[in-house]
């Protein structure tokens, strides 16, 4: 452990909660608690700033976009520009036939937010049409 870096901490938890902490170390291959920890507020410090800000891109991905080189991150850019022009398609066809309202569209988009989270980004579309869950929008 690099000691510069981190500091030791005490950290009272509910044992229901180490429980369900050590059951997800197992499930998504946690290399420790401390880790796990980490992680869960590396999560909620950037969803607070999400929040905040109302900004997609967190400091540690900006750190990691700084790093990279020139090819890769037009690589990247380019990437990212096809699936935004994909995406807008999708959405414009999608209004054309539906009519939401703004509360509707908001439900709508933190229930995808929690989706996206809890799967770590792996939603796929069929299993959304399989589970049909027209409660939660």
């Amino acid at each position: 452990m690099d000691s510069e870096y981190k500091q030791r901490i005490s950290l009272y938890l509910d044992k229901e909660e180490i429980v369900k902490m050590d059951n997800f170390i197992k499930q998504y291959g946690y290399r420790s608690r401390n880790d796990f920890i980490s992680s869960a507020v590396d999560n909620l410090i950037a969803d607070k700033l999400l929040k905040e800000n109302d900004t997609v891109i967190s400091e540690k991905l900006s750190r990691a976009i700084a790093e990279m080189s020139e090819a890769q991150t037009l690589q990247i850019a380019k990437s990212m520009f096809r699936y935004a022009v994909e995406i807008e398609l999708i959405m414009r066809m999608f209004s054309e036939i539906t009519d939401f309202t703004p509360s509707e569209i908001e439900e709508m988009r933190k229930e995808a937010v929690r989706n996206v989270r809890r799967t770590r980004g792996k939603v796929r579309l069929d299993d959304l049409f399989k589970r049909k869950d027209t409660q939660s929008l």
